[in-house]
């Protein structure tokens, strides 16, 4: 059963206004919940030419450039720990992003890792390759993830998609767990395609089991069941927008399927068009193990 920890959070920062917000967040997710962060910058094949001082520099060899970046971030954490009073250890290393954030994700035990992303401006223009996604398809724990648009931070209406997937309700708990931190309300929302009619009293089943379990935690949840669906991140999007949500929980295999109803993956579509932060969870590996039984009795 995936559970809800922040012990160890990893920040991943380019120094782009987007990363820069992802520090927002994922700093006052530890403060909020004690963690520690571990904010990191990986000095990719492009770290001769530096934007993000002022003015701009050309630097001529790596050893001035990491020298240059850890400065950048001491500066950073200093403001971190001032602001948000949490512990900040810096980490900068070269090579390839989503190789060397998986693997300091592995040696420090990483319980979270935040990071932001950029969206596209439409729902047909979708490009798989970003460091994020890559990120996310490989990181050991759960991976929060936003773009520019994400400005508020907090998190008091969480949206949780329900389909049909193998591993959809694996996110429950974790989802619950949060939610409780944060005094949240938990908005379910059960997704079906029009050729999934007969899984309908299934899916209902499953929706009042997750309010089961959230009434059990103490914890605000409202329902609701969407048929004939086209386009699952569509519909979790909208959902989302209409609801007012600021954060919405996914499961990470969900890239996998192959189904006629949605373009393209859907992890993809909601991180890079959701104007509110995705927690992307990695399923476990013996899905068999997570009963129903067992959510309503924790």
């Amino acid at each position: 059963m995936i559970h809800l920890d922040t012990n160890k959070i990893i920040i991943t920062t380019d120094f782009s206004d987007t990363s820069l917000l992802a520090i927002k967040h994922g700093a006052f997710l530890a403060q909020y919940t004690k963690g520690e962060v571990f904010l990191v910058h990986i000095i990719t094949k492009h770290w001769e030419k530096f934007n993000v001082f002022t003015p701009s520099i050309t630097i001529d060899n790596i050893e001035k450039a990491s020298d240059a970046v850890q400065s950048k971030l001491e500066e950073l954490a200093t403001e971190i720990k001032t602001t948000y009073g949490v512990n900040v250890t810096t980490i900068v290393d070269s090579g390839n992003p989503t190789a060397e954030i998986v693997k300091i994700a592995n040696e420090i035990k990483a319980s979270l890792i935040v990071m932001g992303t950029h969206g596209y401006s439409s729902w047909e223009d979708l490009t798989i390759g970003s460091n994020t996604l890559k990120v996310i398809t490989k990181s050991p724990c759960p991976v929060l993830s936003m773009s520019e648009r994400s400005k508020n931070v907090g998190y008091q209406k969480i949206i949780l998609p329900i389909d049909t997937s193998e591993h959809t309700r694996q996110k429950v708990v974790l989802t619950l767990e949060l939610a409780k931190q944060f005094a949240a309300h938990v908005y379910v929302v059960g997704l079906l395609a029009d050729d999934e009619g007969s899984k309908k009293p299934a899916m209902q089943v499953m929706l009042n089991q997750v309010e089961v379990a959230a009434k059990n935690k103490g914890v605000a949840c409202s329902t609701e069941l969407l048929e004939n669906v086209l386009n699952r991140a569509v519909a979790t999007v909208t959902f989302s927008e209409k609801n007012g949500g600021d954060l919405i929980t996914i499961m990470t295999d969900q890239d996998a399927e192959l189904s006629g109803f949605f373009l393209g993956p859907y992890a993809l579509q909601v991180i890079h068009h959701s104007k509110v932060p995705v927690l992307s969870i990695k399923p476990e590996e013996h899905p068999e193990n997570i009963s129903w039984t067992m959510l309503a009795g924790t």
